[in-house]
């Protein structure tokens, strides 16, 4: 016997729909920011595409050129405000709205901690922090007026574990004090913003990926992989499954929680 929906609900392929949703995602010509967008634009959503380097998002941007949705690529600097509110003007000239936003662009500081200094700490602290901090802020204001939203901040598992040092060996990608630091912060931003953005009707998540393949060293893939219970690295089909869940309908009674993306390898 077939069963049947409630009238008030709705079917699973329309629950992860984003259909007529625009979405902005920072950091989008990088590996993560290309499968962020891969997952949004196969859900169906408009995208504004931005990053210090925009040229692989041109790139993608002219791949689907064509299909029904509408792509915007821009150039923004996450540290800068000015930036930032030019590309929300543009938003609000395009589309005179943003469902989306996901905060994914950052970077990783990998000298030892011994040679640590005060720039490149500054450094990751203005990108990773105080620049979720700026399109939070300058972005939801476009979602208040329409009482919707989904807000994903991209965290790490070194915000949730310190790193195992064994796994780098000689490798030169030694995680450091600082980018945990961060990643821990965003993680309880997103805690803070869930409830202060809550009554706007704003969700806000964060997904923490586990080690993400990208043709390392042989003997740090490999150690990474024995230290992971499901053995083997993140990916981007991981990341878009968390991506499409949590920017959708699906997890519309789902807030202030970090959806943590690592195969098990914080587990133990």
């Amino acid at each position: 016997m077939k069963g049947t929906l409630n009238k008030t609900e709705m079917a699973i392929q329309d629950l992860f729909s984003l259909k007529e949703q625009v979405a902005l995602v920072t950091g989008a010509s990088g590996q993560l920011g290309h499968q962020i967008s891969n997952a949004l634009f196969e859900a169906g959503a408009h995208l504004i595409l931005t990053d210090l380097d925009i040229e692989k998002a041109r790139q993608w941007a002219k791949a689907h050129a064509g299909e029904q949705q509408k792509i915007i690529y821009m150039e923004m600097d996450i540290t800068d405000r000015q930036a930032i509110e030019s590309v929300k003007d543009r938003c609000l000239v395009e589309f005179n709205q943003l469902d989306i936003l996901v905060n994914n662009a950052g970077i990783g500081i990998f000298t030892p901690f011994e040679m640590r200094t005060d720039e490149e700490f500054q450094q990751a602290c203005d990108v990773n922090l105080k620049g979720a901090f700026h399109t939070i802020q300058i972005f939801s204001k476009i979602m208040q007026q329409r009482k919707f939203g989904s807000i994903i901040n991209i965290g790490s598992i070194y915000g949730v574990v310190s790193c195992d040092p064994r796994i780098y060996e000689d490798s030169g990608r030694n995680s450091s004090e600082v980018y945990a630091a961060t990643k821990a912060g965003i993680i309880h931003m997103t805690r803070y913003y869930a409830v202060h953005l809550a009554s706007s009707g704003i969700r806000v998540n964060a997904i923490s990926p586990g080690g993400v393949f990208n043709n390392q060293k042989e003997s740090f893939v490999k150690n990474y992989e024995n230290r992971t219970p499901l053995g083997r690295m993140t990916n981007g089909e991981d990341i878009k499954g968390a991506i499409a869940y949590l920017a959708s309908g699906a997890s519309k009674y789902v807030t202030g929680h970090n959806l943590i993306v690592d195969g098990g390898f914080s587990i133990w």
